[in-house]
C-alpha cells in the first residue's frame, strides 16, 4: 500500500496538473475566439469599405451625369437665345428698312419694334425660369442621390465583437486547494487511525 505522504503529493500533482490543463485550455479556447471575432473583424471592415466604394461611386456617376445634362441644358438655351436675339435683330432691321422706305414713322413704328422687344424677353424670360426650373431639379435629383448613397452606405453597420469569456484562474485553483484539503485530511485520518492502533 502508498505512503500517505507520498499518496499526498500525487494527489497535489494530479489536481494541479489538471488544474494547470484546465487554465491553458480556457486560454487556447480564448485565443482562438479571438483570432475568430478578428477575422469577422477584417471581413466586416471590408464589406464596410466596399459597400462605401461602391456607394460613393454610384452617388457620384449620378451627379455627374445630372450636371453634365444641365451644362447641355443651359449650352441649349444659350445657343436658343442667341439665336433669337439674332432673328430679332434681323426682324427689327427689316421693319426699321421697310419702314424708312414707306416713310413710316412716329408712333406706330416704336410699337411694332416695342413689340418685337416683349417678345424677344419673354421668350429670354421663359428660357431663363426653364434653366431655374432645370437648375432646382439637378440640385434636387444629386440630394436624393447622396441620401440614397448614405443610406446604402449605412444598411452594413460595424462588426461588434461579443464578449470572450475570461480564463477562470481561480476555479482551478480553489480546486486543487479543495483536492489538497481533502487529501490532507485523509492523510491525517490515516495517520491519526495508525497512531490509535499502536
Amino acid at each position: 500500500m502508498c505512503e500517505p505522504t507520498t499518496l499526498l503529493a500525487v494527489t497535489l500533482a494530479v489536481s494541479a496538473a489538471s488544474a494547470g490543463l484546465s487554465i491553458h485550455g480556457q486560454e487556447q479556447q480564448r485565443k482562438a475566439q479571438n483570432e475568430y471575432q478578428n477575422l469577422l473583424t477584417q471581413a466586416n471592415d471590408e464589406q464596410m469599405r466596399q459597400n462605401r466604394d461602391l456607394a460613393t461611386r454610384a452617388y457620384l456617376d449620378q451627379a455627374n451625369a445630372e450636371h453634365a445634362n444641365l451644362a447641355q441644358t443651359r449650352e441649349s438655351l444659350a445657343t436658343q437665345n442667341f439665336d433669337h436675339q439674332r432673328e430679332g435683330a434681323k426682324a427689327r432691321g427689316a421693319v426699321l428698312a421697310a419702314a424708312a422706305e414707306g416713310g413710316v414713322a412716329g408712333l406706330s413704328l416704336e410699337s411694332i419694334l416695342g413689340d418685337f422687344h416683349r417678345q424677344e424677353n419673354l421668350f429670354l424670360a421663359k428660357n431663363e425660369q426653364n434653366l431655374l426650373f432645370k437648375e432646382q431639379s439637378v440640385r434636387s435629383n444629386v440630394l436624393n442621390y447622396k441620401n440614397q448613397a448614405e443610406g446604402r452606405i449605412a444598411q452594413v453597420k460595424p462588426y461588434i465583437p461579443s464578449p470572450i469569456k475570461p480564463v477562470d484562474y481561480y476555479g482551478p485553483a480553489l480546486s486543487v486547494f479543495g483536492n489538497s484539503a481533502d487529501a490532507l485530511m485523509r492523510y491525517q485520518a490515516v495517520k491519526r487511525g495508525k497512531t490509535g492502533n499502536e
